[in-house]
Formats: C-alpha cells, structure tokens, sequence
C-alpha cells in the first residue's frame, strides 16, 4: 500500500494533486500546528499577468493552534474580491467557463471551520480530476498523537500498514530513508516534470495554483498532467 500524508491547502499546484493520484491514501494532517504564512490558506493565481498571492481570511489564527481548530473569518466581502479577481484575470482564458463553475460551490460556502471547508476543496478538486484516492485526517487514524515530526509519519506509516510513503520533494530534508527502511516502510519521492503551458499575458508562471492549470488547459488536459511527474527512491540519507 502506497500511502502520501500532508497538511491541508487550499488550491495547491499541481504536484499536490499528483500525490494523491499516485497513491493508495491520503493522509491530511489536521492535528498539527497552524503555519502563519504557509500554504494552508494560500496559493498564488495569475493578476494581469503576474503571479498574485492571495490568502484565506481565518479568524484569530496562532500558531499555537492546531489546524483543525481554525476558523474562516466571516468575511463574505472577501469572497467577492475573489470571484472579481477571477473573473478580471481568466475571462479570456479558454476554459474560464467551465473552471469558474466548477469553483463557484467552493467559494461560495466560504464559512465556519477551516478544516472542513480544505476537506471539501480538496474532496471537490479531486472528483473534478477523476481522482477517487481515499482523504484521511491524522486525528481520526492516530488520536494520542504520541510523537512529531518524522516519528508521527512514521507511526502514521505502521498505523495504516504502508509499505511505500511517497513525499514531494521538499521532505528530502526533513526524512531518513533508512529509518524508513528499518521499519519496513520505502521512502519514495515524487517529482513534477515541468512544463510550460500557454497563459494569459504570455509570460511563464511555474506552479501556480491548481486554478490556473484548469482555466487554461481545462479538466482533461489537467488530467493528463498527473502523470507528468518521477517517482525516486533515495539511494542514502539526502538530508541537509
């Protein structure tokens, strides 16, 4: 069993989506600290041509809080700078269209706690691309949360029984594929392959929001874009 666990983003770029196609189950740790400029309730779109970061208004957001215990702010006001935003920056995309409304439930139910609502984006993002990999969440699998860091994934590993844990490659630091080794867990990473595609303004933009892959290519380029990706197994500790 293939198994990927990450924290819980709203509109990641497409590597995100790649994990969870490329694996059995996804874990979404919910249970772990908030991160204050992280990627939680962040991503990056295309405004005028440039990339613009936007970001999730939540109400009294800590770092001392677990993810799970954030809230979205009441802030509908938000929600329709963004659809303007959207609609200024893609209405001349080829599927800007099919994309706004297949966004348009997600953006609109812009309330209440924050876990719930990445669930639902991701869940709805997911079915969009005819992916039908099982989410879990760390607290439901693990609830004692017993250990941190490298140790929870590898207790979240033997909970579930993985015999291969696929990471992005931003966890070449963070894990040692011979601990992952010893306890009978392959470390593996998978690895977008790049590739420029057209956008509005004409420029080049990498790994920009799910958003702008889908108003620019729409849902079945988007598709074929999953598999655009290496999966590698570290030959020794790559930790720096």
């Amino acid at each position: 069993m293939r198994l990927a666990i990450m924290q819980p983003y709203f509109m990641p770029y497409i590597g995100y989506w790649q994990l969870i196609a490329a694996v059995d189950r996804m874990i979404v740790l919910d249970d772990v600290a908030f991160i204050r400029r992280g990627w939680i309730n962040r991503n990056r779109i295309l405004v005028a041509g440039a990339p613009h970061r936007f970001s999730l208004p939540l109400r009294q957001a800590s770092q001392n809080r677990p993810i799970n215990e954030i809230e979205l702010a009441s802030d509908p006001s938000w929600w329709q700078r963004f659809r303007s935003t959207l609609a200024q920056s893609y209405r001349r995309a080829p599927f800007y269209e099919e994309t706004q409304a297949f966004l348009e439930p997600i953006v609109s139910n812009g309330r209440g706690p924050l876990l719930p609502f990445l669930l639902r984006s991701i869940s709805t993002v997911a079915t969009h691309l005819e992916i039908d990999t099982p989410v879990l969440t760390s607290s439901a699998i693990d609830p004692e949360r017993r250990s941190r860091g490298q140790e929870r994934i590898l207790a979240l590993c033997a909970n579930t029984g993985a015999a291969e844990y696929l990471n992005l490659p931003g966890g070449r630091a963070l894990y040692d594929p011979v601990l992952f080794r010893q306890s009978g867990t392959e470390l593996r990473f998978l690895v977008p392959r790049e590739r420029p595609y057209p956008q509005i303004g004409g420029g080049w933009s990498p790994w920009l929001s799910i958003i702008d892959l889908l108003m620019h290519l729409g849902r079945q380029a988007t598709r074929a874009e999953l598999a655009r990706c290496d999966i590698e197994t570290p030959l020794a500790d790559q930790r720096s």
